[in-house]
C-alpha cells in the first residue's frame, strides 16, 4: 500500500466496524446501524477488504466482492474524517484496486454509484471508472445508479 503521511493501511477485522463511524450515517439508505454493520462485515467475507486508518482509527473501508472468475464489485465506505484525507483515499483505493486485478486475474472491476452523488461519481472517474449504463430504480428507495467499469 502506499505511504501516506498519516495514514495506515490494514487488513479488516471485525474489530475495525465497533470505532468506525462511517456507519454512523444512514447516507439516505433508511437502514440501522445494526444492519449497515452487518452488511460491510458481509460483504468484508465474500473478498478481499482493508481498512484505511488515521491514528490507529479506522477512517475508510475498501472491499472487492468476487463476483465470479474475472470480476469483481468494488466497494468502500467512508468516515467524515476520510474525507479530510482525498489524496491518501484515492492513492490507497488505487493501489488496493490495482493489487486485487493482479492478485486475483481481474478482467473487470465494477461498482455502481448512486447518480445524484456528485462527489461519488468524480472520485470514481477519477479512480479510472467509466459509466456504462444508467440503472433505474437500482436501490430500495429507488434512486438511480450508474454502473461503472474500471479501465
Amino acid at each position: 500500500m502506499p505511504k501516506v503521511k498519516g495514514v495506515t493501511y490494514r487488513k479488516f477485522t471485525y474489530a475495525d466496524t465497533i470505532n468506525f463511524q462511517g456507519l454512523d450515517d444512514d447516507n439516505g439508505f433508511q437502514t440501522s446501524k445494526h444492519d449497515r454493520k452487518r452488511r460491510l462485515v458481509h460483504q468484508s467475507e465474500c473478498g478481499p477488504c482493508i481498512t484505511a486508518c488515521i491514528n490507529n482509527r479506522p477512517v475508510a473501508i475498501f472491499g472487492l466482492v468476487l463476483l465470479w472468475d474475472g470480476v469483481g464489485e468494488a466497494w468502500s465506505t467512508f468516515s467524515s474524517e476520510a474525507r479530510r484525507y482525498p489524496i491518501a483515499m484515492t492513492k490507497g483505493a488505487n493501489a488496493f484496486f490495482d493489487i486485487c486485478e493482479i492478485l486475483f486475474s481481474l478482467h473487470r472491476i465494477q461498482i455502481t454509484v448512486r447518480s445524484n452523488d456528485k462527489r461519488a461519481v468524480s472520485w470514481a472517474k477519477c479512480l479510472g471508472f467509466k459509466s456504462e449504463g444508467l440503472m433505474t430504480e437500482y436501490s430500495v428507495d429507488k434512486t438511480d445508479y450508474y454502473m461503472m467499469r474500471r479501465s
